[in-house]
């Protein structure tokens, strides 16, 4: 027991550093300031989620392949090297796309490695029952990182935006130095007579292999990458959102702080609620009315309702995330999770592009309202798949 809460409190230790990042609160406006266009920030963005994409399944499959500790001490170390080549590159458009495809690679490498290596640890201690809970904390952890970082990064940047960015690197550093603690209780495994053998790309078909015999794991996936997907995406777009309802500058920062915080509490009671399968199509509708409530916003106080909508559906996104793990029973488990994040980034970029078209045609606050509404679909769906045999939670 000692040995196994020696390893989670290095873990969430290691889950917040690597999001503690003060660069999160300046760094599109830091680009702007050197001279690159809002095009080419655009960009620079798509690349990162390109690069993202082509990164993920490769990163999963060499987490199952060799030790994931290894992996977990690489990432925070090339998501350091982004802000070295930020630091440097006084509005040089290369570096700053650099210094995105460490990032991503960082970002790959840790991924599908760290929930595996969770998991795992959990299974060889009899405690896989108890993934929600740990699952939640971990969300929680990773809230916590860019909350923190996005707070302590505004002040920071209040006095010189350059240091917000070189100070990202010392919490990384940290994360490289605790992983050395993150042991992969993984025993060598060979291939059975019969079966094929084990090679790095063994590990993809394992990974088409498990969607293929599992129809819930199917279900789940499309729950998550499709459904869930939006609530993520439209953070990105809050600062605008923020701007329509005039909240002032000095408050965005508060903002993000406080609602990462109230998430991670959900995120950290979302155990509590297993067994209650209906949240899966409940919770999303209420999360989609919320952002219609704040689509109406003609003062600040319609932030409020907005900030509700991602804590509403937190607890799902727990719940869901721990059913594709417990559903999942092959060799190559940072492969499959690698592919539902793939899954994800890639509608993600779609339903973003389809998000600024609407903000451009109707207005940032009425493209709030109509991704709530998208929620309707999504939560009969849900409710058909249930009574399919399908559960998009546990």
């Amino acid at each position: 027991m000692g040995s196994l809460r020696r390893f989670l409190g290095l873990y969430y230790a290691y889950v917040f550093l690597f999001d503690f990042m003060l660069a999160y609160a300046i760094y599109t406006a830091l680009f702007a300031l050197e001279g690159i266009s809002v095009g080419e920030i655009g960009v620079l963005l798509a690349f990162w989620s390109a690069s993202a994409i082509v990164l993920e399944m490769p990163s999963g499959a060499l987490s199952d392949h060799f030790d994931r500790r290894t992996l977990l001490i690489a990432a925070p170390l090339l998501k350091a090297l982004t802000f070295v080549c930020w630091g440097v590159a006084q509005g040089n458009f290369w570096l700053y796309g650099l210094g995105f495809l460490f990032w991503s690679a960082g970002q790959a490498l840790q991924s599908g490695s760290r929930e595996a290596l969770l998991y795992e640890r959990l299974a060889a201690a009899g405690r896989s029952e108890d993934f929600d809970k740990v699952l939640g904390r971990d969300n929680a952890a990773e809230g916590l990182g860019i909350g923190a970082g996005a707070l302590v990064g505004g002040f920071v940047a209040q006095y010189d935006m350059d240091w917000a960015i070189w100070l990202s690197i010392p919490p990384l550093l940290i994360g490289a130095v605790l992983a050395l603690g993150l042991r992969d209780v993984r025993q060598a495994r060979v291939a059975e007579p019969g079966e094929a053998p084990i090679t790095y790309l063994s590990h993809f078909a394992d990974a088409i292999g498990e969607f293929r015999r599992h129809a819930d794991l199917r279900f789940v996936t499309v729950y998550m990458a499709v459904g869930l997907i939006a609530f993520e995406l439209l953070e990105e777009f809050d600062q605008l959102y923020y701007l329509a309802v005039a909240v002032p500058i000095w408050l965005w920062g508060v903002l993000a702080g406080g609602v990462e915080l109230v998430y991670a509490y959900a995120s950290v009671a979302a155990h509590r609620l297993a067994g209650r399968r209906w949240l899966a199509w409940a919770l999303p509708l209420l999360g989609g009315a919320l952002l219609v409530v704040a689509s109406l916003g003609d003062n600040p106080w319609y932030v409020l309702a907005l900030e509700l909508a991602y804590v509403a559906i937190a607890p799902v996104a727990v719940l869901a995330e721990a059913r594709f793990h417990h559903i999942m029973d092959g060799r190559s488990r940072a492969t499959t999770t690698s592919a539902l994040i793939v899954a994800e980034n890639v509608v993600g970029i779609g339903a973003t592009l389809l998000f600024g078209f609407l903000a451009d045609w109707l207005g940032i606050l009425p493209a709030y309202g109509w991704a709530g509404l998208a929620m309707v679909p999504v939560a009969l769906w849900v409710v058909l798949g249930h009574r399919r045999g399908m559960a998009a939670i546990d």
